[in-house]
Formats: structure tokens, sequence, C-alpha cells
């Protein structure tokens, strides 16, 4: 899908709403061509011919999806014709074989070059969306919010151009905790996703998918500024807050799965299983009560807490398996594939030796449960009784 999406890119231009390209691929360099022929015949290392027929090479390479290929022909021109350098089309179509061969640092630079230097060509509004994506994908949160900017500052906005610009500054000012700012930007973006009904029937396109993505960061950000440690009276109140708003999260990064961008969607599928697996190691640090003053009774306590919040491991797990699942599908994103493998991994080993201790204490898993139930039973005669007397 993604490579179908590079080659349509690199020959009728998309708008701004087009599938991020995330194809992997092994990195290449190309030298430059060594010399430059009287007869206008560009020698190079991988690559020769005039300055037209090596652009006719690359435009074929990119269309048959050989990306190296591609990339050592318009190389060599760029190095073997000075007026090449002056082309922001042959600037774009290099651009996007960087991005196929899965050198998203060089595609970056060459999109950035054509909206720096070729502002009003029609080719830069392209070249910004590319951008957008790449910054997300190397999760370089200053760029994306400085590409949203320019964005923002073109004229003659079309609506898919606004959410994009209003996605990528919200979700840079999101990273770096600026909270009500990033609010701001991404509910004006949100508003024009109801308003226009993108992705309402289907897939979503990529600056709605950004906007639902943020949105997640944001109810992240939220969710988890509420602290569990330490746990006093109110620590019941603050952990079904603290739930109450991973779960919202949750359905804002489900809506960015529905992307048709995979970029987006591996990067939501694993914060959700990154949020579980967050809020279990905040649980099992917590010390236990002054209560338990004996071993036994600290014990029971590391029991309960684990058998009680196990869930949260397994939901977490799971995330990760679907996350995994979606990169097998669509080749998507092949970094956040590796981070969620490890993630999966650790939590898998976590799980492993969770059950290994709880076998070494003195009590049996049937045994804490039924303490859970009876602490539950308490807790709801406590949540009765006080009930009753506001009445």
């Amino acid at each position: 899908m993604q490579s179908r999406a590079l080659v349509l890119l690199a020959s009728v231009g998309l708008a701004l709403s087009v599938l991020a390209g995330c194809g992997g691929g092994s990195q290449a360099t190309t030298p430059a061509p060594k010399t430059v022929a009287a007869s206008n015949v560009i020698l190079g290392t991988r690559a020769e011919g005039t300055a037209k027929e090596l652009i006719a090479k690359g435009e074929a390479a990119l269309l048959a999806q050989k990306w190296q290929e591609a990339v050592d022909a318009f190389e060599a021109v760029l190095a073997g014709d000075a007026e090449a350098a002056n082309n922001p089309g042959l600037l774009y179509d290099l651009a996007v074989a960087y991005e196929g061969l899965g050198d998203r640092e060089k595609a970056r630079a060459r999109f950035r070059e054509i909206v720096r230097r070729f502002p009003n060509d029609p080719n830069a509004r392209n070249a910004l969306a590319r951008e957008v994506s790449l910054d997300a994908y190397l999760e370089d949160w200053a760029a994306l919010g400085e590409a949203g900017e320019m964005i923002l500052a073109r004229p003659n906005l079309e609506p898919a151009d606004r959410m994009l610009g209003l996605g990528a500054r919200g979700l840079s000012r999101v990273q770096a905790k600026d909270e009500n700012g990033g609010s701001h930007d991404i509910q004006d973006g949100l508003d024009l996703v109801d308003e226009y009904r993108y992705g309402a029937t289907g897939q979503l396109p990529v600056a709605a998918a950004m906007l639902k993505y943020a949105h997640g960061e944001l109810r992240k950000l939220r969710s988890e500024k509420i602290s569990l440690d330490p746990p006093g009276t109110d620590f019941v109140l603050k952990l079904e807050a603290r739930c109450a708003g991973l779960l919202d999260a949750q359905n804002a990064y489900a809506d960015a799965i529905r992307s048709i961008d995979p970029l987006w969607a591996a990067m939501s599928g694993y914060r959700v299983g990154e949020m579980y697996r967050q809020l279990h190691q905040e649980l099992m640090r917590l010390p236990a009560p002054v209560t338990a003053k004996t071993e036994s009774d600290k014990q029971l306590f590391y029991a309960i807490m684990h058998v009680r919040y196990r869930a949260l491991l397994d939901k977490g797990i799971e995330m990760m398996k679907r996350t995994l699942g979606l990169g097998e599908r669509t080749g998507a994103a092949s970094a956040w594939m590796a981070r969620a493998k490890e993630a999966k991994d650790e939590m898998e080993n976590a799980l492993e030796d969770e059950k290994a201790q709880l076998a070494k204490l003195p009590y049996t898993e049937a045994e804490v449960e039924k303490a859970l139930d009876i602490l539950k039973k308490k807790a709801q005669d406590q949540q009765a009784r006080a009930a009753a007397k506001t009445k």
C-alpha cells in the first residue's frame, strides 16, 4: 500500500491528505558523478546519460518502485547539471525516492528544501504535507510545530490544509506540555473534521488522523498528571479518574487507528499499550500501607496488588500484539514496530516474573482472590453507608 502511494505522489502530486509514506528499506548513499562530458552526457558512478535521459530513467524507476535506481538517476542529474537544482519537481521526485528507500532524513531534507526555496511552487504544498509525516515519524516535535506554522501561514488555505496545520502545531504543543495551546489547536481542527465529515464513512485522511492522535496525546497527558503516589484517602477517586482518562485517550487513539496512513495507526496502537504499562508500573511501585506492620501483611498487600491489577499488563500486551499484527499486514513504521515488540517482550517478562514471585508467597491465587472479594464487599458497604447518610 505505501509503495503504491509513493509512486502516485511522484507521478501526480496528491493533496495534503494523502497517504504518508512509511516504507522501509535498506539505506544507501549515492556517490556523486565523476565528470560531465562535453557532449552533455553525465557520467555517474551508478547512472549515466544526458540530464533529460537521466530524469526519464528516474521517473521510470519511481513508477517501477525501484527506489535506489531513482535516487541514483536524480542525484546524478543534480551533480552534473547546474540547472537541475532549480527544478522543484526533480527535487520532489528525489525526496519521494529517498522516502521509498527508507532514508527519511534525506527525504525530509529535500522536502524542506522545496518548501524554503520554492514556497510558491505547487510542489511546496505537497512537500509540506510529506515533511509533517516525516517529522512525526522521527518524533521531531519542534520541527513538526514549525511545519504546522508554515502551513497555517500559507494564503487561501483549504479545510484539509488548515486541519493539517492545526494538527501539526497542536501535537507539537502537547509534546512540549503546552496543554492549553495544544487543546485550542486540536479542538479547532476536530471541529473542521466534524464540519466536513472527514473520514465519517471509512478511513481517516492524514490530517484528520493526526488530529485524533493529538487528541489522544492530550488526554494521555492530562490522565498521567494524576499522581497515585503517595496513596491517600482519595486514592480510589484518583485511580478512577486516572482510568477514566486512560479510556478517553484510548477512544481518541482508536479513531486514529482508522487512518489511511499506517504510521498513525502504528503510533496510536503503541501509545494505548504504553498507557496500560505505565499505569501498572505506577501501581506496583506504591508502598504498603502503614497498617501493614508485619512481613505477612506486606506480602499479602503485594499479592493483592499484583493479582488485582494484572489485567493492565494483559491489556497492554494485547494492544502491542495488535499493533505488531497491523505492521505485518501493512509494512508500517518499522521503528514503531520495533518499539512495540520490545514493550510486549518486557510486559510478558514482567508478567512471568510476577507469577514466579506470587508462587513463593504463603498464599494461593485463589486465597488472594477471596481476600479481594472481601475487600470489595467491604468497600461497597462503606459506600452504601456513606450514601445513606447524605440522604
